[in-house]
């Protein structure tokens, strides 16, 4: 098969070659230019920022990856995963970010493939958060040139933790936020923001979760794209993983306690216009019941003949209704 057959006219993909004392760029316009790579002694990164089908298949290919794998690589919803290989190991994750503020969380599937010498990196977009791990790599004095693969892994992995710390931050100032609304603002407006910030919350604990027991299982790893030197690494970005999943299950309590905060604002808010009402009708029954009286058209009434009769039913009103108010006050119904 033609390999550059399969390549987009508009393809670009970035390969970083290194070693201790060597670093190169290259902008890969067909995948033939791939093949010198394959069996030079110097470490690489492919970096593709695309989907396309027949380029996967291109560089499935090229790399001898598992029909299985690249399906995997293919499925945008994918779960984080790990899963193990004769030549190779794939690790697929998520990666969050927001290019505004919490509740706008984009999320992008990301997928390595950790061969010997090399690693290939599969992305939806070319917005990232890797440019800290591509000035590292081109530093001749840091530890990225002298580590493998699993260690360039390992660097990536760090920089998407990092991120979803920087979302917790986020969650933190948000949650602040309505709490210090919940308080005064009792609209329905407020309800739905509540509800957006826990799934928020969710959508970023539905993808730590599984990143944690990925991560669990590469370092219990025993495969050999992954040295002994890079475990502590790994188990550090584990921690990482755990500290994010306390801090999410402490938010959800947090939520769940706004929720109620505001329900029971609510409910004190309904109780308050009831008691009103109440107080109202109250008020009103006996000046009914004396109207009503008098609004009878009986023929012998002997209040209706009297001049005065209409100035003394306003004074019972007035005194009534002075009366229950004054009564009311000192039982401090309101």
């Amino acid at each position: 098969m033609n390999t550059s057959e399969k390549t987009n006219p508009k393809l670009s993909l970035e390969l970083y070659v290194y070693e201790d004392d060597f670093f190169e760029k290259n902008h890969i316009t067909e995948l033939s230019q791939l093949i010198p790579y394959l069996n030079t002694p110097k470490k690489f990164w492919l970096n593709i920022v695309s989907h396309d089908e027949n380029l996967l298949s291109g560089i499935a290919e090229i790399f001898a990856i598992h029909p299985l794998a690249l399906d995997d690589i293919k499925n945008k919803q994918q779960r984080p995963k790990l899963e193990e290989f004769d030549n190779f190991m794939l690790l697929v994750t998520k990666m969050l970010y927001t290019k505004s503020n919490i509740s706008n969380i984009h999320s992008e599937q990301v997928s390595f493939i950790i061969g010997k010498n090399h690693l290939i990196t599969v992305q939806e977009d070319e917005f990232d958060i890797f440019d800290g791990v591509r000035i590292r790599l081109e530093n001749p004095a840091g530890k990225m040139r002298k580590m493998g693969p699993d260690y360039l892994t390992y660097t990536l992995l760090d920089a998407i933790i990092d991120e979803y710390f920087i979302l917790l931050e986020k969650l933190y100032d948000r949650t602040e936020q309505l709490e210090d609304q919940v308080m005064v603002n009792h609209h329905k407006s407020l309800l739905s923001a509540i509800y957006h910030h826990r799934k928020s919350m969710q959508e970023i604990k539905k993808i730590v979760w599984p990143t944690r027991e990925i991560l669990s299982a590469w370092k219990k790893s025993e495969s050999p794209f992954l040295k002994k030197k890079t475990f502590p690494y790994i188990n550090n970005i584990y921690e990482h993983a755990v500290e994010i999943i306390e801090n999410l299950e402490m938010q959800r309590e947090s939520i769940a306690t706004l929720l109620e905060i505001y329900m029971t604002n609510i409910s004190l808010k309904q109780n308050e216009v009831m008691k009103t009402l109440t107080i109202i009708a109250t008020i009103f029954i006996p000046l009914t019941f004396i109207a009503g009286i008098y609004g009878m058209n009986f023929e012998y009434m002997p209040e209706l003949q009297w001049k005065y009769a209409y100035w003394v039913i306003w004074a019972v009103f007035l005194l009534a209704t002075a009366g229950m108010i004054t009564y009311f006050k000192k039982k401090k119904w309101f």
